[in-house]
């Protein structure tokens, strides 16, 4: 404060606030005041603003909720109409397609709810042995499902991570062991397919699935050329190794990669765990495959379990590239063309390959959210 500048009081008002009364600072003095324990307001004058605020916000807002009504009923109209005139125009050829399809048999279509259902089990086995932890089954399948209920919505599996890691974080792990595990996890995975897809290459030989699977990638490199094959090739390494080649971006991922090694490391010496997080992740692969030939088996096809299986490990990795959300609109037509070319009739099989991810990818969306309701009950997540 100046020397010539006048003092003004400075006061403070007691009882809404809370605090204690205070006072003024004289000439040339500095006033402290002391921060209030606790904002409050006498009730009376609480509920009258609370009132004026309902009031107010009601008002507000009941334009507002009719707006979204008044939009989407234009914006069903807006989609039905043309689907309406779509399904009147197409509707002969529609019944003569479902005209070929058969009557489904309801015991194979409970053994594929059992693949289903032995597909989330072995997966909660894999998270278990993966992570180290003491978790039960039941515990560690309620995540999966509930994973997977994240995964219908977020693509690319993020859905699923997040929840994991979520869960793991809640049972004592840090983030970053956390993210290790399910970076092995995926690691694993992803051996455990390419071995599967070799076994069953070999059994196969020379058949007719195999010549019907690799048909479309030897005309591909046919077309395109070995020649810009490789360049694009190296250009996608030289991009990479100009990325990692950049300081900045090594430091950061030095610590996630040591945790990651070392959490491998821990792996390797640890044969039980390996064993079993390898044998529970291929018997989610053992899982799809006996859904996906109960479906076909359902609807009178009669492929063989090997043309099953290579055409669900073919197709689930060119699936695996699409941007969508469990890929959904990838894998459904990669599994209904492998399962014609092995064999099956076109009809029965698009409608096996319906019914097959009906009952596997979003029949256990409803145990999956009530799982996860009862999991952040709990406090898991």
């Amino acid at each position: 404060m100046l020397s010539g500048a006048p003092s003004r009081p400075v006061l403070a008002v007691a009882g809404t606030l809370g605090g204690p009364a205070v006072a003024g600072a004289g000439a040339g003095g500095t006033a402290v005041l002391p921060m209030p324990r606790r904002l409050t307001a006498p009730k009376g004058a609480r509920a009258r603003v609370l009132d004026a605020c309902d009031v107010d916000l009601s008002a507000r807002l009941r334009p507002a909720l009719r707006m979204p009504r008044r939009r989407t009923l234009v914006l069903g109209v807006i989609l039905g109409v043309p689907l309406a005139l779509l399904a009147f125009r197409f509707r002969a050829d529609v019944q003569k397609q479902l005209a070929d399809v058969p009557t489904p048999n309801w015991p194979w279509l409970l053994l594929c709810g059992f693949g289903a259902v032995l597909y989330y089990v072995t997966n909660g086995v894999a998270l278990r042995a993966g992570s180290g932890l003491p978790l039960g089954v039941r515990v560690s399948t309620a995540v999966q499902c509930a994973a997977a209920a994240a995964n219908r919505i977020i693509p690319a599996g993020l859905g699923a991570i997040a929840v994991n890691l979520r869960f793991l974080e809640r049972r004592g792990l840090a983030r970053s062991a956390g993210l290790a595990t399910i970076a092995s996890l995926r690691v694993v995975c992803g051996l455990v397919h390419l071995a599967a897809l070799a076994l069953v290459a070999g059994l196969l030989g020379d058949s007719r699935i195999t010549a019907s699977l690799t048909g479309p990638l030897r005309d591909t490199l046919a077309s395109v050329g070995i020649g810009p094959t490789c360049i694009v090739i190296a250009a996608v390494l030289s991009a990479l190794g100009l990325l990692l080649a950049r300081r900045g971006v090594r430091d950061r991922l030095r610590a996630p990669a040591a945790t990651f090694l070392a959490h491998l490391r821990g792996l390797t010496h640890s044969p039980g765990r390996t064993a079993m997080l390898t044998t529970s992740l291929a018997g989610t692969k053992v899982a799809q495959v006996i859904a996906l030939t109960a479906s076909t088996r359902a609807f009178g096809g009669q492929v063989s379990v090997l043309s099953v299986a290579a055409v669900y490990l073919v197709g689930s990795a060119v699936a695996g590239a699409a941007p969508t959300a469990g890929n959904v609109g990838a894998i459904e037509p990669a599994l209904a063309i492998g399962l014609t070319a092995a064999g099956g009739p076109a009809a029965a099989m698009v409608a096996a390959v319906l019914v097959y991810r009906l009952i596997g990818y979003w029949l256990p969306v409803i145990p999956g959210v009530i799982a996860l309701t009862a999991l952040r009950r709990r406090g898991d997540l």
